[in-house]
């Protein structure tokens, strides 16, 4: 037989009560477990700061000790192209102290090869030298100070890209038009070089011409003639090739390069590999491709 089990008033006010405290009891359990995630990401966010903030005090002390140690106030160089496919390295320094008869050098490394020490001139603790050095992509450059009692070194610069440092007086703009009439391609365009001289003072171009080649094989080959009409600042000049029409036979899967060749007074000799016009296995010229706009060193 079913009986029914009645709960008395009581009771159910009992349950009602332990079933909202345990709800209570779970929501402030949430709210706990919130603020114990809000305080670790606070935690969390300080310690960041901290460490951050002590870096920074780190580099600090240490770029002022590395000042405070260092033998030198300040250091410069230059660099360009010299007779007989060198480069010109010059450098200067102030140092902080100077006792007569000390032996002052800049020590000089090319590409991780030998080190030599260059003898500087001085003249109220400033320091002067001049060095040819082959054309190279890295130059490490030191001071070594030498007296009766000791010998201090210091490291005080690292130059690399050499050859870029070289060639970035040479800008180059430029332009070509490809007509097609059956095999028969219809070149059309210009070039225009800018030397801006950059660290070249003074040493003008003497050359500039245009090659154009398939695959191996030279085409055409023109010269530049120099913009005295161009609008430039001071100490600037212009190169410009202006073609039409030339005429050349499209060769199917081949390519027409466009490349340009420079030199200077100093017998120094550049190029830039400008364009590329691809040709397809069936004879169609593709579009032209810009490779590239500024000038290599050639050694």
């Amino acid at each position: 037989m079913n009986e029914k089990i009645k709960i008395s008033g009581p009771l159910l006010a009992v349950s009602l009560f332990c079933t909202l405290q345990l709800i209570a009891t779970l929501a402030l359990g949430l709210v706990i477990l919130n603020k114990i995630s809000l305080l670790e990401v606070a935690v969390s966010q300080a310690q960041n700061a901290f460490e951050s903030r002590l870096n920074d005090v780190g580099e600090e002390m240490e770029t002022a000790l590395s000042q405070q140690a260092s033998l030198t106030s300040d250091f410069h160089y230059t660099l360009q192209p010299a007779p007989r496919g060198k480069i010109l390295l010059t450098l200067s320094a102030n140092l902080k102290s100077y006792s007569s008869g000390s032996a002052v050098s800049f020590s000089v490394t090319v590409d991780d090869g030998e080190t030599f020490l260059v003898q500087t001139n001085i003249s109220n603790n400033a320091l002067s030298a001049a060095i040819p050095l082959p054309v190279c992509e890295k130059i490490d450059v030191g001071l070594v100070i030498t007296d009766q009692q000791k010998t201090l070194s210091q490291a005080l610069s690292e130059i690399t890209n050499v050859s870029a440092c070289l060639t970035e007086h040479l800008y180059l703009t430029p332009e070509l038009m490809v007509k097609q009439e059956g095999e028969t391609l219809l070149l059309s365009g210009s070039y225009i070089v800018l030397d801006s001289y950059g660290s070249m003072v003074d040493k003008n171009l003497d050359m500039i011409r245009l090659e154009i080649t398939e695959d191996d094989q030279t085409l055409h080959t023109f010269y530049f003639s120099q913009d005295f009409d161009a609008s430039l600042p001071e100490g600037q000049s212009s190169y410009m090739l202006l073609f039409e029409k030339i005429k050349i036979t499209a060769h199917p899967s081949s390519t027409v390069t466009f490349a340009l060749r420079a030199r200077d007074a100093l017998g120094y000799e550049y190029y830039c590999t400008a364009q590329q016009l691809p040709i397809d296995e069936n004879g169609v010229a593709q579009p032209p491709v810009l490779v590239e706009d500024v000038f290599h060193l050639n050694y």
